[in-house]
């Protein structure tokens, strides 16, 4: 790392920035918010982590210092899981097994690249495997002696809550315990459950602050949210299997990609290790058979669980990787428990052992060879992309800017004020959508006041490709561009021109339909406070892929001036709730366009395709009832449509529209 970045403490990714930045609010006493004054937000996915990282930033360790203190902390925790893995294997099956479970764990690898990962995952590696030795030892002594790292666990990470539930319910349903089951009050049996209660807690008080019971860093993660449940089964039952013959049998080179990224699979566990593991459930004395068989069955269960997100297989499946340690200390006593379960002989036992243990601690120690050179390019590719952009920001902006982010989180770095267009850390931007960021941006950037809108765009090239708006609303070459040879970071000046418009009905003949008539509600598709406040909601695919909207820039006919809008491709159907006058007539105007780059996410990989719509077409119907069918020719450029509504269809204040049919929607307006 130090020959990478010059002799500076550097994360792997640039996200312990971001907890930096909340461990930094926590110490100067407005915890929750990333931005001093804003609503509170849960952008750092841990709270154990975070609160960790505010007492040294609280005592003056800050900026490096606690980037440094995080990484150190993490080499700390290291430690303490070879000796944790150590007294697993030791008290499975022996002292030799216990000394290669913490060689495999000491040249883990992926095991070893996390705890110094800088970031929360070395914490969540270190409490797991504490949970698994303690687990093990309840299971020895017939007495909960989980619950404290349990109670650690559920507040480090959203996946702490699940595990601490399937442990609490095997340790209560279990038939040695049935006593025990009757006296669910006594202290004993609150004890079992105080994880789960610790977990739940952290649930309620993100439920308080935001609103939403996941933190704003995991809300938009799920796979089958944005895949659809076709695309995001194919995806994920694909990973399992992956997982299985890849990671814990080793049939894998380390080239094969495993989920949405390179497998690396080769280098993550020793060959052949899972029937290893699976010999530690079966042949230990009978307590400890059930304690292993509980954990893997909920490690199973969570892989599961976690397994159906868009971050499927990234950063060196950190998603899975928390049982990694457990798995390495396992494998090493399920090889010695196989050789002495298998060979009579004991001088050839202990030969087959030793050699099985050569092979392994042999590849983990190139594994981490390996592993220890990504760890330089890593930190290397942050300190000359993302900390390179921080030191322009710190020289060239004043503290406190607003600055609009689409790339890096280097807020803690600079002191500038942060306006996350991904909706992680800022609340102006919640209830975006992951397969919708660049119409959700445009539309959240339009929402903003101008004293509120942010100067200057963090962008990266790869965004300015993908999003085309977005180059709309900047000026000019990029003031600064990194030379990371990555995706490039890039600051430019920003402009609002195009958000100014677009924001009322503009086609002449509509304007001279709603004459004389007053606007009684507006709904802006692809604005999510605006579908959230009519209870939208839309059904849009092509085969099984869900189709997801974009923003798109055009002018009127016979105009020169362009427009910008959000919108999206709809080959299926929109429901809302508008406000109205009961028995009078409404006019509806919506606003449409004869073709839409839709963005299509499947196993394959996201598209961006183009849909045309020579006839906007579409039946209308009103509280249920149908009212027609609408059959209209597109034109080139922004076309409107309006649509007049009969009183005697409009008999409450909140009527619910619904539209079906095969048409481009980006805005609607109700006239009365």
């Amino acid at each position: 790392m130090f020959a990478a970045t010059g002799g500076h403490f550097v994360p792997q990714v640039a996200d312990l920035y971001l907890v930096c930045q909340y461990a930094r609010a926590i110490a100067e006493g407005h915890p929750f918010r990333y931005n001093p004054g804003e609503p509170p937000s849960t952008g750092a996915t841990s709270l154990l982590f975070t609160l960790a990282l505010a007492l040294p930033e609280a005592l003056g360790i800050r900026g490096e210092g606690l980037v440094a203190f995080a990484i150190l902390s993490g080499a700390a925790l290291y430690a303490g899981s070879v000796l944790l893995a150590r007294t697993v294997a030791l008290r499975l099956a022996g002292p030799r097994e216990g000394t290669l479970a913490g060689l495999l764990v000491a040249l883990g690898g992926p095991v070893v690249w996390s705890f110094f990962y800088g970031s929360d995952i070395a914490l969540f590696l270190f409490l797991a495997l504490w949970l698994l030795e303690r687990w093990l030892a309840s299971a020895d002594a017939g007495v909960p002696l989980w619950t404290a790292p349990g109670v650690l666990l559920a507040l480090a990470r959203p996946e702490g809550l699940p595990i601490a539930l399937a442990l609490a319910l095997a340790w209560t349903l279990s038939a040695d315990r049935a006593a025990e089951r009757g006296v669910i009050l006594r202290r004993r049996g609150l004890r079992t459950w105080m994880p789960v209660v610790a977990g739940l807690a952290v649930l309620v008080l993100y439920r308080t602050l935001t609103g939403a019971w996941l933190g704003t860093s995991a809300a938009d993660k799920s796979l089958f949210a944005s895949y659809g449940l076709n695309q995001g089964l194919a995806l994920s039952t694909e990973y399992g299997v992956d997982l299985v013959r890849g990671l814990l049998l080793g049939f894998y080179p380390s080239q094969v990609p495993i989920g949405l990224g390179r497998g690396w699979a080769s280098l993550f566990l020793p060959p052949l290790v899972l029937p290893a593991i699976a010999a530690t459930a079966v042949l230990p004395p009978r307590a400890l058979r059930r304690g292993v068989a509980g954990w893997l069955s909920t490690a199973a269960a969570l892989f599961a669980l976690v397994t159906p997100n868009v971050f499927l297989g990234s950063q060196f499946q950190r998603y899975v990787l928390w049982a990694f340690p457990g798995l390495l200390a396992l494998g090493a006593a399920g090889l010695g428990l196989v050789t002495a379960a298998t060979i009579r002989d004991a001088q050839r036992e202990r030969a087959t052992f030793r050699i099985g243990a050569l092979v392994w601690v042999g590849l983990a120690a190139l594994s981490t060879l390996r592993f220890a050179a990504l760890y330089g390019e890593m930190a290397g590719d942050v300190y000359r992309r993302d900390v390179a952009a921080a030191q322009w920001i710190r020289r060239n902006v004043p503290p406190g800017t607003r600055m609009a982010n689409l790339a890096t989180s280097v807020e803690y770095l600079t002191g500038h004020r942060s306006l996350n267009l991904h909706g992680v850390t800022t609340p102006a931007f919640f209830g975006d959508h992951a397969a919708e960021r660049e119409a959700d941006a445009f539309e959240g950037l339009r929402r903003l006041s101008p004293s509120e809108r942010p100067a200057f765009l963090i962008t990266s090239v790869a965004a300015q490709d993908r999003f085309p708006v977005m180059r709309e609303l900047v000026s000019g070459p990029a003031l600064f561009r990194t030379a990371s040879f990555a995706d490039e970071i890039e600051i430019y000046p920003m402009r609002y021109e195009l958000l100014e418009r677009g924001g009322e009905p503009a086609a002449p003949e509509t304007v001279a339909a709603v004459r004389g008539l007053t606007e009684v509600d507006r709904l802006n598709v692809c604005d999510s406070r605006e579908e959230a406040a009519h209870q939208y909601s839309f059904v849009s695919s092509a085969g099984a892929a869900p189709v997801w909207g974009t923003a798109r820039v055009d002018a009127y006919p016979d105009a020169n001036v362009p427009i910008a809008d959000g919108g999206r491709a709809i080959l299926g159907g929109e429901s809302f709730r508008i406000a109205a006058r009961p028995g009078r007539e409404l006019l509806m105007v919506l606003r449409t366009a004869p073709a839409i780059d839709a963005s299509l996410l499947q196993a394959s990989g996201p598209r961006r395709v183009g849909v045309e719509f020579p006839e906007a077409a579409f039946t209308i119907s009103v509280d249920g009832q149908a009212m027609g069918r609408a059959n209209v020719h597109t034109r080139p450029g922004w076309n409107e449509v309006v649509i007049r509504i009969t009183g005697n269809l409009v008999r409450g204040e909140r009527p619910r529209l619904e539209l079906a049919g095969r048409y481009a929607s980006f805005q609607y307006w109700f006239f009365q």
